[in-house]
């Protein structure tokens, strides 16, 4: 049996994918949102496994080999796999989405970096999610004009409304966005600075960077966290072969 840990676009494709091929598979996904989105049939845990209950869920569902196929700002999940992986003997592969440079970007090691680098600007607009929109909260207090597109999730909106965002500081909308869309809410907001994470193709990051060039604005860009993935795959059709040949001589 193979575990995706998912959550994000790739983890369902490479979870379809491995169903197709008829190859046992379970993925595993935070919210009931992220649950809904597979395809009926597929097999989906819902709720977050820390190392010790992903233990636990390993030897009760005989899982054989683990593809991390989370987002690449969620360090602690793959440090909690790939610790699990160790404990347990099993395989760890790592599915790890491309990075993308945009040359004219600002480059940020990490989310309170990126808030201070916005200090430069007055209209910042911020596509970074939710999680860590608490440090860039000193922006706002201060005065700033800032525009936060989140998700439009009812814990969500309430997250951003306890921050002191009021409604007009909020784009509620879920993507993809294309590089027009992206233009367009750039240029209505007057945004001097877009600041997003270095989430690869999947997160639609080339669509801001090439809104952002098309207005002239800089982009902040908040590095990956480091994470000693012990094997790394770039594309789903190598990760197909991979596993296929594993699970062949097994």
């Amino acid at each position: 049996m193979i575990l995706v840990l998912s959550g994000t676009k790739d983890g369902r494709e490479i979870t379809e994918q491995l169903k197709l091929k008829g190859i046992e598979v379970i993925a595993s996904t935070v919210t009931d949102y992220g649950a809904s989105l597979f395809s009926e049939g597929i097999k989906v845990h819902k709720g977050p496994l820390d190392e010790l209950t992903l233990i636990e869920f390993i030897y009760k569902n005989n899982i054989d080999i683990i593809i991390d196929a989370t987002h690449p700002f969620a360090k602690d999940v793959s440090v909690n796999a790939i610790n699990a992986c160790n404990k347990t003997g099993i395989r760890y592969i790592r599915y790890e989405r491309k990075s993308i440079y945009y040359d004219n970007a600002i480059v940020a090691e990490g989310f309170e970096e990126a808030a201070e680098k916005c200090k430069e600007y007055h209209n910042i607009f911020l596509t970074v999610g939710s999680k860590n929109l608490e440090k860039f909260k000193f922006l706002w207090v201060m005065g700033k004009k800032v525009t936060a597109r989140v998700l439009p999730l009812s814990n969500v909106l309430k997250k951003c409304e306890d921050l002191g965002l009021t409604p007009k500081d909020i784009i509620a909308m879920e993507g993809p966005f294309s590089s027009e869309l992206n233009y367009q809410m750039f240029k209505e907001r007057k945004a001097e600075v877009i600041v997003t994470k270095e989430s690869g193709v999947v997160g639609g990051i080339l669509e801001k960077f090439e809104a952002a060039e098309m207005l002239g604005i800089p982009v902040i860009l908040i590095k990956r966290p480091d994470v000693n993935y012990p094997v790394v795959i770039t594309d789903v059709d190598s990760l197909m072969k991979d596993v296929t040949k594993i699970t062949s001589q097994q």
